[in-house]
C-alpha cells in the first residue's frame, strides 16, 4: 500500500500544500495539468527521487527511499542509447526486475520491432518501447511511478496501452501524472494543490 501523508513538494520554496493519498492494490492515481506547474517534482518525490519538504511518502510501512528496489519510475524524458536495439534496451531494463523474458510479447503488442536500434526510431517509437518494459514489470513491483508516459504517444495508443497497463497492475499501485485527465481510483487536477 501507498501512503502519502501530509506531503510537500518543491525545491526552495514550496509548490504543493500537503498532500495525503492513500493507493491500495491494483489501485492508481493521476494527477494532471499543464507543462510546468510541479508534476514532475511530485513524481520524483513520490518515488524518492528527491526529499520532501514536509511530510512522508510510505511503501507498505516502509519510507520509500528505503524500497527503492519495489518501485519503477519512468521519467518524462525518452533519453535512450542510440545504438542499442530496442528488444536489449526493454529487456536491460525489464531485467532489473526480473521481468527480462516477458519483453518480446510486450514489444510485438506495442507494434514495435525489437531487432531495430533505438536511434533510428521516431521518439514515440522509443516512448512504446520504455511502455512495454513498463508493462512486463508492472506485476513485479510494489509501486510505479510514470512521468507522463505517453508523451509523443497518439491518443489512440495511449488509450489502449493505459488500459493494459490498469490491466496488469496486480499488487502494484500506479502513481502517474499526465497532461490531461486519464482513467484513474483517484484523479487530482495538481492547479487544486498550489499553495
Amino acid at each position: 500500500m501507498l501512503r502519502v501523508k501530509g506531503l510537500v513538494v518543491g525545491y526552495d520554496k514550496p509548490l504543493t500544500r500537503p498532500l495525503d493519498l492513500e493507493l491500495g492494490p491494483g489501485e492508481s492515481a493521476v494527477f494532471f495539468g499543464p507543462n510546468g506547474v510541479g508534476k514532475t517534482t511530485l513524481a520524483k518525490t513520490i518515488a524518492s527521487l528527491l526529499r520532501p519538504l514536509g511530510g512522508e511518502v510510505l511503501l507498505d510501512g516502509v519510507p520509500t527511499v528505503k524500497a527503492r528496489d519495489k518501485i519503477f519510475f519512468l521519467p518524462e524524458t525518452i533519453d535512450v542509447p542510440d545504438r542499442i536495439k530496442a528488444a536489449e534496451y526493454a529487456e536491460a531494463l525489464a531485467s532489473f526486475y526480473g521481468a527480462e523474458d516477458s519483453v518480446k510479447d510486450f514489444l510485438d503488442a506495442v507494434g514495435v520491432p525489437g531487432g531495430v536500434p533505438l536511434g533510428k526510431m521516431s521518439q514515440g517509437m522509443r516512448r512504446l518501447v520504455q511502455l512495454a518494459a513498463t508493462l512486463a514489470v508492472a506485476p513485479r513491483v510494489k509501486l510505479l511511478v510514470l512521468d507522463d508516459p505517453y508523451v509523443s504517444v497518439s491518443p489512440d495508443k495511449s488509450a489502449e496501452l493505459h488500459g493494459e497497463l490498469l490491466r496488469r497492475l496486480g499488487g502494484a499501485s500506479l502513481v502517474l501524472t499526465a497532461r490531461v485527465p486519464l482513467k484513474a481510483h483517484v484523479q487530482v487536477d495538481f492547479l487544486s494543490l498550489k499553495p
